[in-house]
């Protein structure tokens, strides 16, 4: 029984290791299929990730016959049980032909574009030449300058070039030597002597002192007073045949006669010539008087006789006075004329000058000299 019992027992233990024993077969089996099917999928992957084994296999498809030869073998060895084969790192490389494209220059930047256009012979373009850049620098910096500034040298330039045109056209009609016609010969009248050009009034030196003469008459008539407030002074103001004028550069004058050559004149203004400095004494007044004199000889015929008759003091304020009288011929016959000149000192800037001048055609006026000296004073 005992010996039954063992060899029971023995038998179980062989019937349960031969079931590990399969076991451990249908394991050592499923996992040789599992190797199988990642070597499987192992060559698929490497043929779908590299399209030049595929298409280029002709020129060389050892690469692709290693890595299945070692996916067999790693396969084999799952399905027995044993340690797979060792693979040694080996480096196979195809040589092939590569046809040309972008795709094999990786590290170089790939132009937009339709490559299946370009061809790849198609030459460079040529570089440009110095004087090309040197044009094409030029113009860029003539785009950086300012409308105006390009404006204002188009104008000079312009300028310029019609000055040079004008001085080319015209700068050779200088003009010729004047010819020289004989009025009889051309046809015209026979040419007159140029007139004499009259011969200004020479003036002796002031006396130092001259009473006034008196005229005989009466005179005019006042019939009011001149108030020139412009010059600062006042005196009479005759009736007809005196008559209110405009004279300049006189403030305020008087006339009596329609003609110039004929025309008796009375005038008030500042004193029309430069004063230096103002009047101190009466020598002072003296030469500022004579000044005034000789400013007055505008008024008189050219060429005519100068002689001093009055030279004598204010009699109001402090001034001078000084009368002369001029001789000429006007109209073939001799004549002459009375003026006096009266220099007053004023509150205003300049002494004031008080002129009058009568003809000898009117000698009832010579009265009318007289009492302007008498009645003129500073206001």
């Amino acid at each position: 029984m005992a010996e039954a019992a063992k060899a029971e027992a023995a038998k179980e233990r062989a019937a349960k290791g031969q079931a590990s024993k399969g076991q451990a077969s249908k394991g050592q089996a499923s996992k040789g299929q599992a190797s199988k099917g990642q070597a499987a999928r192992a060559a698929k992957g490497a043929r779908t990730s590299s399209p030049d084994a595929d298409t280029y296999a002709p020129f060389g498809a050892s690469g692709v016959a290693s890595d299945s030869s070692a996916a067999t073998a790693h396969a084999r060895a799952a399905a027995d049980g044993t340690a797979p084969p060792e693979i040694e790192d080996v480096e196979v490389t195809a040589n092939v032909r590569r046809p040309a494209g972008p795709f094999l220059h990786p590290d170089r930047p790939v132009a937009r574009g339709d490559w299946s256009s370009r061809s790849p012979a198609s030459p460079a373009p040529a570089p440009r030449s110095g004087r090309s850049r040197w044009l094409a620098s030029a113009v860029m910096r003539v785009g950086d300058i300012p409308i105006r500034a390009v404006y204002g040298i188009g104008a000079a330039i312009v300028t310029g070039i019609v000055v040079v045109l004008i001085f080319m056209l015209f700068g050779g009609d200088a003009p010729s030597e004047p010819v020289r016609v004989d009025p009889v010969q051309a046809g015209g009248p026979a040419a007159t002597s140029a007139a004499p050009k009259p011969t200004p009034i020479a003036v002796p030196p002031v006396p130092a002192a001259r009473a006034m003469t008196v005229f005989p008459g009466t005179g005019t008539p006042i019939a009011a007073y001149t108030v020139d407030r412009t010059s600062g002074i006042s005196y009479a103001q005759y009736g007809a045949p005196w008559v209110k004028t405009s004279r300049d550069p006189f403030a305020f004058a008087q006339k009596a006669g329609p003609s110039k050559q004929s025309q008796a004149l009375i005038g008030s203004a500042p004193v029309p010539v430069a004063v230096r400095s103002t009047p101190a004494t009466f020598a002072d007044f003296r030469k500022l008087a004579a000044k005034a004199a000789k400013w007055t000889l505008r008024y008189q015929p050219a060429g005519a006789k100068f002689t001093w008759t009055v030279s004598q003091q204010a009699r109001y304020n402090p001034g001078w006075l000084l009368g002369y009288k001029v001789s000429y011929v006007q109209g073939g016959k001799k004549h002459s004329s009375q003026a006096y000149v009266m220099v007053i000192s004023t509150a205003r800037k300049k002494p004031a000058m008080l002129f009058a001048n009568v003809p000898d055609t009117r000698k009832a006026l010579y009265r009318d000299l007289n009492m302007l000296f008498w009645t003129a004073r500073a206001i």
